[in-house]
């Protein structure tokens, strides 16, 4: 029988301490599975038993909320100035880097 949402993580939750426990010593995920549904301490199935294993036991790192990953920061001078000289070689340097193609010297 499922379990409303969320109520099999708050079980695991209930038995974690002993799961981590368990598994220092040795014992497999399945008999550890086995001893707490035939005591009555968890109604999940073995599957989710063991995504809240894998969720508990192997925590991701620390991400920025949202799931955007955000560029790294960058010192103050990097920002002002990402380049040095133009871009391409038909680019002259100076205040605007772009030009029509007619002012362009052998453009066809």
């Amino acid at each position: 029988m499922a379990l409303p949402w969320g109520e099999a993580r708050a079980e695991f939750q209930l038995v974690r301490a002993h799961v981590e426990a368990e598994i220092g010593r040795g014992v497999s995920k399945r008999r550890i599975f086995e001893a707490l549904s035939k005591k009555g301490k968890i109604t999940m199935s073995i599957q989710t038993f063991y995504k809240c294993a894998a969720k508990a036991l192997n925590p991701k790192p620390n991400s920025p909320s949202g799931g955007a990953i955000a560029p790294p920061p960058q010192a103050e001078q990097e920002r002002a100035s990402p380049t040095n000289g133009p871009l391409l070689t038909s680019q002259p340097e100076g205040k605007s880097r772009f030009q029509m193609a007619d002012d362009i010297p052998n453009y066809d």
